[in-house]
Parts: structure tokens; C-alpha cells; sequence
């Protein structure tokens, strides 16, 4: 299968350190912090300063960081897709540049760096790439996450369809009984 993952606040807390860096340009320029992003100019210079700072620091989602080395090693084909290059006036191989070191840097491996750089849709570029599933999951609206019908359904089937028993089956037994 063939993945599309996205980076920013997906894998990485990549919000976090930009507030913190934003923080830290506006002591040094004695600006407001909420100027920085409102003001196109002031964004690109603190972005032109800290962009390397940001993506070659900015702190993983261990969590994420395991679920993607599982899909690989299941055989999976990982697509990061990142609109980095929207945010900065960086060159595109500046982004990807620093993009794959990250990704070297926490042993994450991926099969290509994809960068919606030139006005394209994640979906656009999923579809063109032929990405089978994408992890990008801003657009979904509150009525397409599951219900708790749903979780309880999908207990009971993982429950019916345990023979043996595990620990899995075990905590699975335990919530149902709390539902």
C-alpha cells in the first residue's frame, strides 16, 4: 500500500517550536508575537531566520514515529506530503533538504518527500502520486469520526472473533463490560 503521511503536527510538534521561536524573534525585534504571522513581510523574515532552526529541531511524535516504522516494515510504501514550501520563501531543496535529515535523524525511512509546493491540493497530489490512503486529517468534519456505536461494534466483533486468549482479548473484555 502506498501512504501518504503528512509531517507538520502529524509526526512532529512542528506548532510548538514555531510559537516558540516566533516568541523569541519578537523579544529580539521588540515586536508583538501575533504581528509576526499577521504581517507578511515580518513572516517571511522570521521564517528567512528560523526555518532551519524549526525543521531540522522541531520535536517528534514518538507515538507516530513507531506506527510509521511499523508500516514499513509491513512492506508499506511511505509518502511524506508537506506543504512546507507554501509557508517559506525556502527553495523547495532547501525544504526537502533539511526534511530528509529529519527524517535521518530519527531513523524514520520513507520512500520520497512530497511537497505541494506549486498550488496543488494534498488530495490533488495523493491522487497524482496514486497514494492509496493519507494521514492528513484536517478536513474531516466531526459527523465522519466514529461513534461510540461504532467503537462498541468494532469491540464486540475483535472480541467474537478472538479464539484464543490474549491480553488483547482480556482489555478488550474489560471495556466492554465498562460500555
Amino acid at each position: 500500500m502506498r501512504i501518504g503521511i503528512d509531517l507538520d503536527d502529524t509526526i512532529c510538534n512542528t506548532t510548538k517550536i514555531v510559537q516558540d521561536r516566533v516568541k523569541r524573534y519578537a523579544d529580539e525585534e521588540g515586536l508583538n508575537d501575533l504581528d509576526i504571522m499577521n504581517d507578511e513581510v515580518l513572516k517571511q523574515n522570521f521564517f528567512n531566520i528560523y526555518i532551519d532552526d524549526i525543521y531540522s529541531n522541531v520535536e517528534p511524535k514518538n507515538e507516530a514515529l513507531k506506527v510509521l516504522r511499523r508500516l514499513k516494515n509491513r512492506g508499506n510504501e511511505i509518502y511524506i506530503i508537506t506543504a512546507r514550501c507554501k509557508r517559506t520563501t525556502a527553495p523547495i531543496e532547501t525544504v526537502i533538504r533539511l526534511t530528509s535529515d529529519w527524517l535521518k535523524k530519527y531513523e524514520i525511512e520513507v520512500d520520497g518527500i512530497i511537497t505541494s509546493a506549486y498550488g496543488d491540493s494534498k488530495a490533488g497530489v495523493c491522487k497524482r502520486y496514486k497514494i492509496d490512503f493519507n494521514t492528513d486529517f484536517s478536513k474531516i468534519a466531526a459527523h465522519d469520526y466514529p461513534t461510540f456505536d461504532d467503537v462498541y461494534a468494532t469491540i464486540k466483533g475483535r472480541l467474537l472473533s478472538m479464539t484464543e486468549r490474549t491480553r488483547e482479548r482480556e482489555v478488550m473484555e474489560k471495556l466492554e463490560l465498562k460500555v
